[in-house]
């Protein structure tokens, strides 16, 4: 596992006054100066960017060679890319990233070519200045001459009629889809990125969103963190669904389909030829992470029912510090070399039933762009290798995802790029990567400091290629004979392969057998052939034949994509493709197909459904959240008809792992009174009792929230259970997952001190780091910041987790936050509010819940406590403030030498 956010925070008014002042004092960089593009490239001198030289490959990755294939003032700070079947680069700029600032004639895509064909680009130009998006989008696609924007709050497709590159008369612009919440925030819309049905997939961060479609269909998408509005709300399919969400799409716009949800801020994806989605997920520190994402699967980040519960709500203090549990794989270099992830498995809610497990939790990071490389033109070992670019690690980092068991793990992860070691203090901010229609990568930098508020504005993208052998050679992609689209349907480029499957398949029914051939042609690398089971799938007839053989033949990764392909091509005939490979041998087809079964009625399902709980051996996490997405809307029937006469024989003090995680799972209210039957005659040791009792965190209604009360409760009184252990776990769960918590009238002062020490002058970051730090005397002076900061398990979580904020920044980037915090607020802290109630007392500190329709609200106060607020009913007045509840340090009584000893101490602990 890697161990150690999205792109820049949004920052305060503060920040606009001083970035203003300083670019109008410094060299030539005011943007008043500069209408449009052309005259800020004019004026700008030429930069490199960071030298390759400074770089350094994993020792897997070492046969590798990186080079700088344009710069500045070719373009300038790139947010997202993608690479057209011409080998040219559509570049979208982000000047000034997160300032609410762009030049005059808008916010370019810039197109880059390398014409001669020399592994560097040469030319550049504007596809279009877009006058109507005034922050950087997050994300672009190329499908031949359709470019696929993603600008908040819409996804808007421009085409190229006359193919010249250039947006100009007789072209289109149409805005495929919107209704993506957020503005300027990064946890919004992101990339949409092609698949091999044909489909498109997006995702959008937990700032929400309300859509309706082209099919007449409405989405609601929120949570406490965005969009709180839509909290709780059915969307058209029956769902609720929370922010930070992965969707597919057909390309007319109909077909809105969620594929999971309750993520933070999946920045990219990536789909595979099998059909698999892989992305990337930004949180709080320390707990990034790179998942394998199974299909409508929940990821734990807020309350998996609506989305209306933070993290820090329900964190229990024996899910804290695991970094003990953690294995550090040889070669990991962590966060800046510390190679300590200090998480709780409370983050991202790994112990409640209805979510995934995480994926790889590594720690500090901010993952922006990915990829997945599945041909073998930099050699056959890097085939199946997963790339996500991440920018406080800045590096690439690396994985090779595998399939075992019912579920494919993220292995082997590791910094597969990275900055040398002395070379970390660069301006290197990776922000995406591409695979090219040659094979190579192509890799942005976004080229800032870590706290992207550093006021130059550059860029640069850089080439991975092999050192030696042949040189990469971009094809010659056509699409105008069956031939020529085979050829592109082999190309390493995900968009020129989703371009040859689409014309394929207008080709109709003519090309199956040059499908059959594609596809034995092909056996030597599984990812090219698995291309043709999706078209043969589609072309139905004995394409379609084809692949129903493959069912029960090959591995079961070809199962699971034959599988795959049949139910996307034949939904009518879904159930009879389930029925078959509910009886299959591996459990990852079984799972396969249990996700499928979502929205089908018990009655249509039954047997297949019953099929698949057999198969169930009590131990796989990924496999019963199957059946219970297979079961979500049904859990009552499923648990009384299928689950609870498999056991009903049974003594429930015998009962094992396979009854019990069921009815864990499902805990309709049959279940949690038979997992109090079991809990009373089992006894379970803590760590069983400590499972169990999360079947009653998440009553779905008031009645089965009082019963899960009674239960717990009644538990706390028994003497087997009277130990400290089960005490504090049935304190903890029941205050914090099923107590309703009572509204507070605002009767008293809840106000965070400006001041926490004596005055004192420390002067600039750039003094405090050419100072020498002491870890002991930091560790002696770094105890005023557990007043409002967790530090290793101790402290009040109030302010950020410090246990590895240090780590991501610079000596000097420390102290310049420390020194004046209200220059950028911190991530995931950005709404600071004031609430003054009819009588004149305050409550001041973090909302983390807003209910316009119930008129309430929640407060996150100085010390850690939640209260509940009545706003509406008792008149309070909410205050969004600009400024950090955290003093400056001249109010904290800190020094140069202590800011400096502070530094010391938290990077190297």
């Amino acid at each position: 596992m890697i161990r150690s956010n999205g792109l820049p925070d949004r920052v305060s008014a503060t920040v606009w006054v001083w970035a203003l002042i300083t670019m109008l004092a410094g060299a030539g960089l005011a943007w008043a100066g500069f209408p449009n593009r052309a005259a800020f490239v004019a004026s700008h001198p030429k930069a490199e960017g960071v030298p390759v030289d400074a770089f350094e490959f994993d020792d897997s990755a070492s046969d590798l060679d990186i080079s700088v294939w344009a710069t500045s003032p070719q373009l300038f700070t790139p947010v997202a890319m993608d690479i057209d079947p011409q080998g040219r680069a559509w570049v979208v700029e982000g000047v000034d990233y997160g300032r609410g600032r762009t030049l005059g004639d808008g916010t370019s895509i810039v197109v880059l070519t390398d014409t001669d064909a020399d592994g560097r680009a040469d030319e550049s130009h504007v596809f279009i200045a877009e006058p109507n998006v005034r922050t950087a989008p997050l994300g672009i696609a190329v499908f031949d001459n359709k470019v696929v924007l993603s600008a908040t709050p819409s996804v808007i497709v421009y085409t190229d009629v006359n193919r010249n590159a250039v947006f100009d008369e007789g072209d289109t612009r149409e805005v495929f889809l919107t209704g993506f919440e957020g503005g300027g925030h990064d946890h919004t819309l992101h990339a949409v990125v092609p698949s091999p049905s044909g489909q498109w997939y997006l995702s959008c961060g937990n700032k929400g969103a309300n859509i309706k479609t082209a099919d007449g269909r409405e989405f609601y998408i929120g949570c406490y963190y965005g969009n709180p509005g839509a909290i709780g709300k059915k969307s058209s399919d029956g769902h609720v669904y929370m922010g930070g969400t992965a969707f597919r799409i057909n390309p007319d716009g109909t077909g809105l389909t969620v594929v999971g949800d309750n993520m933070r801020n999946t920045h990219d994806m990536v789909v595979s030829s099998f059909g698999d989605v892989f992305q990337n997920d930004n949180d709080d520190p320390a707990h990034a992470r790179a998942t394998w994402l199974q299909e409508h699967g929940n990821m734990g980040y807020a309350d998996p029912r609506d989305g209306s519960k933070s993290w820090e709500e329900i964190a229990k203090p024996w899910e804290e510090n695991r970094a003990d549990e953690q294995n550090e794989p040889a070669g990991y270099v962590g966060t800046h070399g510390k190679g300590v992830i200090r998480s709780t498995a409370s983050h991202w809610r790994e112990n409640y039933p209805g979510t995934l497990p995480p994926g790889d939790v590594y720690g500090a990071g901010s993952p922006t762009g990915v990829t997945l490389i599945e041909g073998d033109e930099l050699g056959a070992k890097y085939r199946g290798t997963y790339l996500a670019c991440d920018m406080v690690h800045k590096a690439l980092l690396g994985y090779n995802p595998t399939l075992h068991d019912a579920q494919i793990e993220m292995r082997n992860g590791r910094e597969w790029l990275r900055l040398k070691k002395d070379q970390r203090g660069q301006f290197f901010l990776p922000t995406d990567i591409v695979v090219g229609t040659d094979g190579a990568l192509y890799l942005a930098d976004f080229y800032n400091d870590t706290s992207r508020h550093v006021d130059q504005v550059s860029g640069t993208i850089y080439r991975i290629a092999p050192k030696s052998g042949p040189a990469l050679k971009r094809p010659d992609i056509k699409f105008d004979t069956i031939p020529h689209l085979f050829d592109a349907l082999r190309n390493p480029n995900a968009g020129v392969r989703w371009v040859a499957l689409t014309t394929l398949l207008s080709k109709g029914h003519d090309i199956v057998d040059n499908a059959k051939k594609f596809y034995t042609a092909n056996a030597a690398n599984p990812y090219i052939q698995a291309r043709a089971v999706w078209l043969l799938a589609e072309l139905g007839g004995d394409g379609r034949a084809f692949v129903e053989q493959l069912l029960s033949k090959g591995d079961e990764s070809q199962r699971i994509l034959a599988y795959r392909a049949l139910r996307y091509a034949a939904p009518d005939r879904m159930l009879t493709y389930a029925a078959q490979a509910a009886k299959d041998k591996s459990p990852a087809v079984r799972r396969e197909v249990a996700v499928s079964l979502r929205d089908v009625p018990l009655d249509k399902m039954r047997d297949v459904l019953a099929a698949l709980i057999a198969g169930y051996d009590g131990k796989n996490r990924w496999y019963v959240e199957a059946l219970g997405a297979a079961a979500d809307g049904q859990e009552t029937g499923v648990y009384k008809e299928l689950i609870r006469p498999l056991f009903k024989s049974v003594d429930v003090a015998q009962w094992d792992d396979r009854a019990k995680n069921l009815a864990w799972r499902l805990h309709t209210p049959e279940a949690m009174d038979d997992i109090d039957r079991v809990v009373r005659a089992q006894k379970p040791d803590i760590k069983g009792f400590r499972h169990l009792i999360m079947a009653y965190a998440l009553p779905r209604n008031e009645d089965e929230r009082q019963q899960a009360e009674r239960i717990v409760l009644a538990w706390a009184k028994l003497p087997e259970f009277s130990g400290d252990d089960y005490q504090l776990t049935v304190h903890e769960v029941f205050e914090r997952d099923i107590k309703l918590i009572p509204m507070t009238h605002i009767t008293q002062d809840y106000k965070v001190p400006a001041s926490l020490g004596a005055d004192t002058q420390p002067t600039t970051a750039e003094d405090v780091a050419k100072l020498n730090g002491d870890v002991e005397r930091g560790r002696a002076k770094a105890a005023l910041c557990l007043t409002c900061h967790r530090i290793d398990g101790n402290g009040i979580s109030f302010g950020p987790d410090l246990s590895a904020w240090a780590t991501q920044r610079t000596v000097a980037e420390f102290a310049k936050e420390v020194i004046n915090p209200s220059e950028k607020l911190a991530h995931g802290f950005e709404d600071p509010v004031r609430l003054t109630a009819r009588n004149g007392k305050v409550a001041e500190g973090f909302m983390v819940n807003y209910s316009y329709h119930a008129g309430s609200l929640k407060i996150k106060t100085m010390g850690g406590q939640f209260l509940k607020i009545p706003f509406r009913g008792d008149g309070v007045r909410i205050e969004h403030l600009k400024t950090s509840w955290m003093p400056p340090a001249s109010k904290m009584g800190l020094t140069n030498q202590d800011l400096r000893d502070i530094a010391e101490y938290l990077k190297n602990k």
